[in-house]
């Protein structure tokens, strides 16, 4: 797959990017200013293993590719997060076919 683009608001006292996929003329309902969000490239981790330390401190950011969208519908700096989206589990819709959740990394960031 592909590298791919999207936003996200970088949290500087949590250290960890967040809001992913958030558009300027909807930040403020996000509780966001237009000014802060960021674009960013990513694209899936060469390492798929979860990170099982350091689980609060360092952000491991997970997302969901949707099958029939054909993008990454659902970013999250942590896999449990993620995890919690869905009423079975991630392993059964990844069982059903819907999608599969990759580790993913920003390769670069910059202010829009």
């Amino acid at each position: 797959m592909e590298n791919f683009n999207t936003t996200a608001v970088f949290l500087l006292n949590g250290n960890y990017f967040h809001h992913f996929g958030i558009r300027p003329e909807l930040a403020s309902l996000y509780g966001e200013k237009p000014e802060d969000i960021q674009e960013l490239i990513m694209k899936i981790s060469d390492n798929q293993q979860p990170n099982l330390f350091n689980l609060i401190t360092i952000a491991d950011y997970w997302g969901w590719y949707d099958n029939k969208k054909k993008i990454f519908t659902m970013i999250y700096p942590k896999r449990f997060l993620l995890e919690m989206c869905f009423t079975y589990g991630m392993k059964a819709s990844e069982i059903a076919n819907q999608g599969k959740a990759y580790r993913l990394e920003i390769i670069t960031s910059k202010k829009i």
